[in-house]
């Protein structure tokens, strides 16, 4: 099955303009890297990853995640991870996770595994058949407009349906409860995505949520593998990346855009997290 996906995603690859990456919808893509690559600190969003080729290693809060074909990982917040590529040419599959969906199905389901395991934001174990299977009809499914319009609302609810079942889905299951601590995490994060380039206090953002200070800098360390502040200066320094590499815009106004006060200390804070200064940006791009 396994075989399968990967061949339809490589076939897709090889048709498409821009051989990196393929949109097949606005919630499933695929991207492949061709040679490795240095360790990098970049942004996951909440997805499922499901590795097809090469191999990748993931970074967060000291655990090192090895990934290697068939492996699915399952991403509940957005959290910055350390990440590189050590077997190319690497190719992987990414399915958004819609909390709507998984809430709905989540408030359906009786047994959805111990609440005693440890929850990590970021895990990884190898793809069942199932999984396996919905993911192949997925693709198909895509592939045919008459197909997507009447099957893959259903299709889709049952990818979701997997992912809560898995066994590394216990953080998901958490965040599936409205008054969980992780909900109420990932309430913090959207937030502080929000609002980055404002004046962002941490005490405003933990009332926002609902906990105490030293609760939610407790439960936001656990989740996310960081702290508030740290968080928020990774999500400044990329939006601020982004900007430099897609719009015609100074590091100055760059800075000030993303909530910097002093483009010095903006420019400090960049390079220490990219290696190189903002003016660099563009030439350091692919």
């Amino acid at each position: 099955m396994l075989e399968s996906i990967r061949e339809h995603v490589k076939a897709a690859h090889a048709l498409s303009a821009s051989k990196d990456r393929v949109d097949y919808s606005d919630q499933v893509y695929s991207f492949a890297v061709s040679k490795i690559t240095d360790l990098y600190e970049t942004l996951y969003e909440p997805a499922l990853c499901l590795i097809l080729e090469g191999a990748k290693q993931t970074i967060i809060d000291g655990r090192t995640l090895e990934l290697r074909p068939g492996d699915s990982v399952l991403i509940s917040h957005h959290v910055p991870v350390h990440a590189r590529v050590t077997d190319a040419p690497y190719l992987a599959l990414i399915l958004k996770i819609e909390m709507r969906v998984i809430r709905g199905l989540h408030a359906q389901m009786k047994h959805l595994g111990s609440k005693a395991e440890r929850a990590y934001a970021v895990c990884a174990t190898q793809a069942d058949r199932a999984l396996l299977q919905v993911i192949d009809r997925l693709l198909g499914i895509l592939d045919d407009p008459v197909d997507a319009a009447l099957l893959l609302d259903s299709v889709h609810q049952e990818m979701h349906l997997r992912l809560l079942q898995a066994p590394h889905a216990v953080m998901l299951r958490e965040l599936a409860e409205r008054d969980s601590g992780a909900s109420a995490i990932a309430r913090a994060i959207d937030h502080i995505r929000a609002n980055y380039s404002n004046q962002v206090s941490i005490v405003d953002v933990a009332s926002h949520v609902g906990m105490s200070e030293s609760s939610f800098h407790q439960k936001f360390r656990e989740v996310t593998g960081t702290t508030p502040l740290q968080y928020l200066k990774s999500l400044r320094l990329f939006e601020a990346h982004n900007m430099l590499l897609l719009d015609n815009i100074t590091v100055t106004s760059a800075a000030f855009a993303v909530g910097y006060e002093s483009p010095n200390h903006f420019s400090r804070d960049f390079s220490k997290r990219f290696g190189f200064p903002p003016k660099d940006a563009r030439s350091h791009a692919g």
